[in-house]
């Protein structure tokens, strides 16, 4: 019998199928890398093919062309296994890829060169075939490996099902291949029609985002066998019952048939029914009531205002029946420019608290909006459109570890998602099953936005007692001002009235003496001098007025380059005269190391003139006063104003730079320039801070607290830019970069 003719039917239609697959891919618009190598594949499956059939048709070919195609087997199949393997690697996004596809099809064409070139002068120097055979088993494993690796790695439901769907899919186009390498004659085509099976796989894998549910399908199958066999076993057990009680009894085998099939009937049909719809039940992965689920959550959820609690309800509804690990409840809300925030509250399992934003534009976000459908996230890891999005916004997904977010919308409005993991059983979640967590979702938005406008009056009550608070430290602040302002007219009309008084006295005696004849040179020298010192400390008192004045209008400067050292010094210099009657200890440090600046130099002095006055007014005699001076960064130097005298209250630090404000009692104001805790008007550090912000720097004072016993000191901090500009200081005080 002529086997001819089948064999080359066989290999007709096979590569007819396997052509077909390969002219789906070519007339393939837009393909990806996957498609490309999917094409190759099933383009060299082709050749492979011809090669099978050619070697087993000894009949109607010359022994050289059988011979050779024989000879070219175990190479095809060996470019088919890294082929896949290739393909596996790209699909499960190993970063090795490109060195598996160097390495295997390098060493595919050199043995392909190799065997060609025996095929013309043999014999061959080493057994090409069992070489061939050997590489082709080595990818075929090694493709075993990756997928399996891949299998067990991932613990989201969809990405393993991929890795087992490619994983049988290389079992059905590796036992095909396996078949024509083995001496087994014509029955070698057989592998060809089982390469079949694996190359439509291949095709719906590359073109089909959505793959079928493996382990369903499986499931599916031994239902369908173990119904098959249990009904074949039963009719086997009727025939071999009805042969045996023929034999042994006068009624024919036809009565005999027919009570048992009636028997059989009211047995089997009953337990037939409860098998199918037990494996039903399994199949369709609902072992719970959705119905009565659903009304129990309902209920529960109804009076639940809290946000964190309505998480845990409903994530631990879904855990009870579907034996989920992992689950949260992401609330949305809409950012400034129209896109999409998401602050995850966790409810079950370690869940990652950190917002993610989608941006306006952000293909989730337009996905999430106009379809009213769950999200996977196989999804946004895998799907050509959503793949697009930021790496922020598909990294914040996958690190919530979550298999499937669940839309929640009030009237119509996206207001947040029902975030759930993997099923414990590692199965993708079902269609009922999503089905059920839909409407789960669905009902979960009413009482999302009772909780959420819970939350809001909580905010708000806060934001009131908040600005309750706010209001009422204002008060106290004004009160305090316009407290300052009123001792302000006492202190200012004592400040002008007694050197007005001392130079109205002094005039008077020089007058009466002038009358009466008496006056000598002596006296005509200590007069004046005793009305100089009263003028000096009117005009004083005026400028200070006058530079008060301007710190709202704005004060004049003239920047100039200058050194701070002679700055200091000049600011010093005024005072000498009080610290060593009060017996105070000045030291200064670092001035010589701040390199030339450029500031207004009179301004300056009179800033840093003030912060001493202050240090000296409020410093116990005996005590110490340290001026220091260190570089703080390129553009900006410190100055520090140190003091051991009685501190500054918390309440006041703040206080002391406005104008017109003093610490202390009125009652103990005193017209002297640096007695102990003598007053004035309670405008030299508000000129201070005037001066130091006309210069673009910055200025604070920190101190424990007021303590005329401890006397916990003083320090006046200065920053200044080396290079005065108008506008606010660059430089950020430590803790307060935001």
């Amino acid at each position: 019998m002529e086997i001819w003719p089948y064999i080359s039917g066989i290999g007709i239609a096979v590569g007819l199928i396997h052509l077909i697959l390969f002219l789906i891919l070519l007339f393939r618009r837009g393909k990806g890398a996957g498609e490309k190598l999917a094409m190759a594949y099933i383009g060299f499956s082709l050749l492979w093919i011809a090669a099978v059939a050619l070697a087993d048709l000894e009949a109607i070919f010359l022994p050289v062309v059988t011979e050779s195609a024989n000879g070219l087997i175990p190479v095809l199949a060996l470019f088919l296994a890294v082929g896949y393997l290739v393909l596996v690697a790209l699909l499960l996004e190993y970063p090795s890829w490109p060195i598996f596809a160097t390495a295997g099809y390098t060493w595919t064409a050199i043995l392909l060169v190799t065997t060609v070139y025996f095929l013309f002068v043999p014999p061959p120097l080493l057994p090409l075939e069992q070489v061939g055979i050997g590489s082709w088993a080595s990818f075929t494993l090694g493709t075993v490996i990756a997928l399996t690796v891949g299998l067990f790695r991932s613990r989201m439901a969809f990405h393993r099902n991929r890795a087992l769907y490619w994983l049988l899919t290389a079992n059905a186009l590796s036992l095909g291949q396996a078949l024509t390498l083995f001496p087994l004659g014509p029955l070698r085509m057989v592998g060809p029609l089982v390469h079949i099976l694996g190359a439509v796989a291949l095709l719906r894998g590359v073109l089909t985002f959505w793959l079928p549910n493996v382990k369903a399908a499986l499931r599916s199958l031994f239902r369908f066998l173990f119904l098959f066999t249990a009904t074949a076993l039963l009719l086997a057990g009727v025939v071999m019952a009805v042969e045996r009680l023929t034999a042994i009894s006068v009624m024919p085998s036809t009565t005999w048939a027919l009570f048992l099939a009636v028997g059989v009937a009211l047995v089997y049909l009953p337990l037939y029914q409860a098998l199918v719809r037990l494996v039903d039940r399994l199949l369709a992965g609902v072992g719970f009531d959705p119905a009565q689920t659903l009304r129990d959550y309902s209920q529960t959820i109804s009076t639940v205002l809290d946000l964190e609690q309505l998480a845990q309800k409903a994530v631990q509804t879904v855990s009870q029946v579907l034996d989920v690990q992992r689950g949260a409840l992401l609330i949305a809300s809409e950012t400034e420019r129209g896109g999409l925030l998401l602050r995850p509250v966790p409810a079950l399992g370690e869940v990652p608290t950190d917002p993610i934003e989608l941006e306006p534009i952000s293909p989730i976000l337009v996905r999430l909006k106009e379809q009213d459908t769950p999200l996977f996230q196989y999804e946004v890891e895998h799907h050509p459109v959503l793949r697009e999005a930021l790496p922020k916004e598909r990294e914040g997904l996958r690190a919530l570890e979550m298999e499937i977010y669940l839309p929640i919308r009030v009237e119509g409005e996206l207001a947040g998602l029902l975030a759930l993991g993997p099923q414990r059983t590692g199965e993708p979640y079902a269609p009922r099953i999503v089905e059920f967590l839909s409407t789960l979702a669905h009902q979960t938005g009413v009482a999302l936005q009772n909780a959420r406008l819970f939350v809001g009056l909580q905010e708000l009550n806060a934001r009131i007692m908040q600005l309750n608070e706010s209001l009422r430290t204002a008060y106290e602040r004004l009160e305090r001002l316009d407290r300052a302002k009123s001792d302000f007219l006492s202190i200012a009309s004592h400040e002008l009235r007694t050197p007005l008084t001392q130079i109205r006295g002094y005039t008077d005696v020089l007058n009466d003496l002038a009358r009466s004849g008496t006056l000598t040179r002596d006296q005509i020298t200590r007069i004046t001098e005793n009305i100089s010192r009263p003028v000096r400390r009117l005009e004083r008192i005026i400028n200070a007025m006058l530079d008060a004045s301007q710190l709202e209008t704005g004060m004049s400067f003239h920047f100039a380059p200058t050194a701070l050292a002679g700055i200091i010094r000049m600011a010093i210099e005024p005072w000498l005269e009080a610290l060593q009657e009060r017996k105070l200890t000045l030291l200064t440090y670092g001035l010589e190391d701040i390199a030339p600046i450029r500031a207004d130099m009179d301004r300056l002095i009179q800033a840093f003139s003030n912060l001493i006055s202050n240090a000296i007014k409020f410093t116990p005699d005996g005590g110490r006063i340290t001026i220091e001076a260190r570089p703080l960064d390129e553009e900006h130097f410190e100055v520090t104003v140190t003091d051991t005298g009685i501190g500054i209250s918390k309440v006041d630090q703040e206080l002391i730079f406005e104008k017109f404000y003093r610490v202390g009692s009125i009652d103990l104001h005193s017209s002297g320039e640096y007695k102990f805790k003598g007053g004035g008007p309670g405008l030299g550090l508000s000129i201070a801070r005037g001066v130091i912000e006309g210069h673009g720097g910055c200025i604070w004072v920190e101190s424990e607290g007021y303590d005329e016993e401890r006397c916990p000191g003083s320090t006046f901090h200065v920053v200044l830019p080396y290079h005065a500009h108008r506008g606010p200081c660059r430089w950020k005080r430590p803790g307060q970069e935001g």
